[in-house]
């Protein structure tokens, strides 16, 4: 169970670097979510043709979850934006803001005063078992790279850490130690560490704070 009610209300955007899992958590964040009110999830990965939050619209649409994306271009791999995030960035809904890799935080650029205005929270995901976020000194310099392309500073580091159909539970424990370190360095908070169902009974130390994932993305069998 997440707090998810300090989340309404509010304009929140995930960030993470290629293979860090930003998107299967911004699609797990908004089921879980949608069980206790409305909000919109915003696709604003124009990078990566592959594996973005618009692809998972009809999951995500009859449990109330609005997703917004330029449906003239579903499936282009364009810079194509839609004028309703204009609209629902400027305005009181609860907004989820998928945004496509590192390299695409480029595109937050053009909805940074929105954003500010809104005190949004810049959550990055982070998974310790991808080259570049591997220890403390690489997850500062990703997140440097996020901050100086979108011009927006980063709030939390949500452990994402994981080696698919591999993962035990000390590998979310490894990543664990590994994201605090680098949160206390840059001063943030560690919100979620993410885990497979199966492994949230053998994650007692994390309490509240284990967020569960199921994969939307992927065929069960490759997880």
């Amino acid at each position: 169970m997440i707090p998810s009610y300090k989340l309404f209300g509010r304009k929140l955007v995930i960030v993470g670097a290629y293979g860090s899992g930003k998107t299967e958590f911004s699609l797990n964040l908004a089921k879980q979510m949608a069980a206790k009110g409305p909000l919109v999830l915003v696709d604003l990965d124009i990078v990566n043709p592959y594996f973005r939050s618009r692809d998972a619209t009809e999951i995500l649409e009859p449990l109330g979850v609005e997703v917004v994306y330029n449906r003239e271009f579903r499936d282009a791999d364009l810079p194509a934006l839609s004028a309703r995030t204009d609209t629902v960035l400027a305005g009181s809904e609860t907004v989820i803001i998928d945004v496509g890799g590192d390299d695409g935080a480029r595109v937050l650029g053009r909805y940074k005063a929105s954003l500010k205005q809104h005190k949004a929270e810049i959550w990055m995901v982070v998974n310790c078992f991808r080259p570049f976020t591997a220890d403390p000194e690489g997850i500062r310099a990703t997140a440097s790279r996020i901050e100086s392309q979108s011009g927006l500073k980063i709030t939390a580091l949500v452990n994402n850490s994981n080696l698919g159909r591999e993962t035990t539970p000390d590998h979310v424990r490894q990543g664990a130690a590994i994201i605090k370190e680098a949160a206390g360095q840059m001063g943030v908070g560690v919100p979620y560490h993410c885990c497979r169902p199966q492994h949230i009974q053998k994650l007692p130390e994390f309490q509240d704070k284990l967020f569960s994932m199921e994969l939307s993305l992927f065929p069960a069998d490759i997880t």
